[in-house]
């Protein structure tokens, strides 16, 4: 293969993917709460109602990731991403002619099938192909979007909400989409350094003497399937990923509820949302420094101890204190799981094996807030559900460490 000089191309495809997790996962995840209120007011239903369409949108990508192995195959990524990109977009328009919750459920159905087809999954697979080093770099700064995003566009959204309208606002966030990122998913995206005449970012891997066969190519879905660690690290997935989210989605309310004003909650929100889209890229060094063992014992530890924080939290200090560690806890959940899925499996069977992990981690997205929301009905606090939390963390880490040397044990026969 050709070395060509200056920036190469592998970052556009970084550039491309940032663009997807600022726009596509952060509005059709991270943004639904904006407009709960307006929403929920016009059709005279409950908040819940509202809020099962994320259910229904983590339900279709959770669909599409357990068959990511069929779907994503080594020409078709691009072919995927882009027809799924040129449609949510206009499913998503959609939502501002709804005239009943039902109709939303149909829209967030589509929705949600179209993020898993040019979400979480292909980025990770294209990312994991054109990088052979810095891939931690790649990933961090890849999917520092969805933060970077919130931090951005939830003013803005509240603002157009407010001036022009939930409706229109559902409109006019569908035609940022559709401009800014589908000439991405057109023109940039390829599905193979070859494509391009190049190598992956730092050259060919060259397979070691010593190195298994294994190791050098990977594992099937079946072989992984047959390894007692892959079975481990599935729940492991759920919990971090139910913990994580529920951090997310709960800081507002949680603030709030210390005796904040409204306003203040929502800056601090968005003030978590910035520091976890800088704690992705900074993750993602940790991981190509410090390899998966270290970054990821340290991500649940700061996880753990964040969820402690807040539990604990009778002052702001404890309150800062948490906001700040969790950002590193919080972007393992993304930034960790492609990372740890290709150093344990490989890649020769890459986009099935993280489908698994991917729908997985779409459940503990799922069940996390319903679950510390649950808590906070029965006794009237968020503490019992962080303290909780806590807790899983605490056992992911020795969870983790477990699977770990049985994947290096497994890896030197």
């Amino acid at each position: 293969m050709e070395k060509k000089k200056g920036l190469h191309y592998g970052w556009l495809i970084v550039f491309s993917c940032f663009m997807i997790m600022s726009l596509y996962l952060c509005i059709v995840m991270n943004c639904p709460g904006l407009f709960l209120i307006s929403v929920t007011e016009e059709f005279g239903i409950s908040r819940s109602q509202y809020t099962l369409n994320t259910t229904v949108i983590s339900v279709a990508m959770m669909i599409v990731s357990l068959n990511a192995g069929r779907i994503f195959s080594a020409d078709r990524i691009k072919k995927v991403m882009m027809i799924s990109s040129i449609i949510l977009p206009v499913a998503y328009f959609f939502f501002s002619k709804a005239t009943n919750i039902y109709m939303f459920y149909l829209i967030s159905a589509i929705v949600g099938f179209c993020l898993g087809l040019c979400g979480m999954v292909p980025m990770s697979t294209l990312i994991t192909r054109w990088f052979n080093e810095k891939r931690g770099l790649a990933t961090g700064l890849a999917f520092t979007g969805s933060g970077l995003g919130g931090m951005v566009l939830q003013p803005i959204i509240g603002k157009l909400i407010a001036t022009t309208g939930w409706r229109n606002t559902y409109a006019v966030l569908a035609v940022i989409m559709f401009v800014l990122v589908v000439p991405c998913t057109v023109f940039i995206i390829k599905n193979d350094p070859a494509d391009k005449g190049l190598e992956p970012y730092g050259g060919a891997k060259k397979p070691m003497e010593s190195a298994p066969v294994v190791e050098a190519e990977g594992m099937t879905l079946a072989q992984a399937r047959k390894k007692a660690y892959f079975w481990m690290y599935l729940p492991l997935v759920t919990l971090t990923s139910a913990a994580a989210c529920s951090m997310v989605q709960n800081v507002s309310p949680y603030v709030t509820d210390l005796g904040f004003d409204p306003t203040v909650a929502a800056s601090l929100s968005a003030l978590s949302l910035g520091i976890l889209a800088g704690c992705k890229v900074l993750l993602g060094q940790i991981f190509d420094k410090k390899g998966s063992l270290f970054s990821t014992v340290m991500s649940l530890i700061c996880m753990g101890v964040a969820c402690f924080c807040y539990a604990s939290a009778t002052n702001s200090a404890f309150l800062y204190a948490g906001l700040v560690i969790s950002g590193l806890g919080i972007a393992y959940t993304t930034v960790g799981y492609p990372i740890n899925t290709q150093a344990m499996f490989g890649k020769k069977d890459y986009s099935a094996v993280y489908g698994n992990v991917a729908s997985f981690s779409a459940i503990g997205t799922a069940l996390g807030s319903p679950v510390t929301s649950i808590i906070y009905d029965a006794t009237g606090s968020y503490r019992m559900a962080w303290a909780m939390w806590a807790v899983v963390n605490a056992v992911a880490v020795f969870v983790f460490i477990a699977l770990t040397k049985m994947a290096e044990k497994d890896t030197d026969k």
